[in-house]
């Protein structure tokens, strides 16, 4: 498995690399607070937006109307908790999340068993325990290669706009945790207005000092 990275404000670098503080935040917190290079108001939620119209004829009018809509599929972004990381070293990146360090975690295996652990000592963390992929980018036009109907895929899906971030995502969630919801809405739907009513949460997740495992590599 190759190195991922971490790029965050160097004040930060000393509680991540010497002491291992994981701070996980709720999907709801990248909903709203991480404006559009990181935020994403469509976090757990999969959109599928057909290229070609909807007709709907009304029986009672003999009206057909011909719109643009989108089926929604998604799970509670407000119980499930994800820490971002990417899998390209980039400058670009560094400056784009606006940060001015950078963390290689070179033996990202170890990295992930220790965080697994640490999860799974909260007692309100869901059964299926922590679960690390890399993001599924998607085109909303067309229907995904992965099964978009299971919540634990649906946290890991995120539209083509961001696949340059390449990202590799650590998530977990609470007990009540990745319930399946499914919608058909209209194009005037606006999911930042859905988003705006959810509750922003973090967990510190401690797993000790990462100099065995993780060094700094920019700038």
């Amino acid at each position: 498995m190759q190195s991922l990275y971490k790029y965050l404000p160097s004040q930060y670098v000393p509680a991540v690399l010497n002491r291992g503080e994981i701070l996980f935040r709720n999907l709801t917190y990248f909903r709203q607070h991480e404006g559009k290079i990181r935020g994403d108001v469509y976090e757990g939620i999969l959109r599928h937006r057909p290229e070609t119209d909807t007709i709907i004829n009304n029986i009672s009018t003999g009206k057909r109307s011909v719109i643009k809509t989108s089926f929604l599929h998604s799970t509670d972004s407000e119980t499930v908790f994800a820490y971002c990381l990417s899998e390209q070293l980039s400058k670009k990146l560094l400056i784009e999340f606006k940060s001015d360090a950078c963390i290689e975690i070179f033996n990202p295996i170890e990295f992930i068993r220790r965080v697994r652990i640490a999860v799974m000592r909260f007692i309100s963390t869901h059964r299926y325990g922590l679960l690390a992929q890399s993001v599924n980018y998607y085109d909303p036009s067309k229907v995904p290669s992965f099964n978009y109907n299971d919540p634990k895929q649906i946290v890991f899906a995120k539209e083509n706009y961001y696949a340059w971030q390449e990202e590799y995502r650590l998530t977990f969630g609470k007990k009540s945790a990745f319930k399946f919801k499914q919608e058909f809405t209209l194009d005037l739907y606006d999911p930042y207005i859905e988003a705006m009513k959810g509750e922003y949460k973090e967990k510190l997740v401690k797993i000790g000092s990462l100099h065995d495992i993780a060094r700094i590599v920019l700038p």
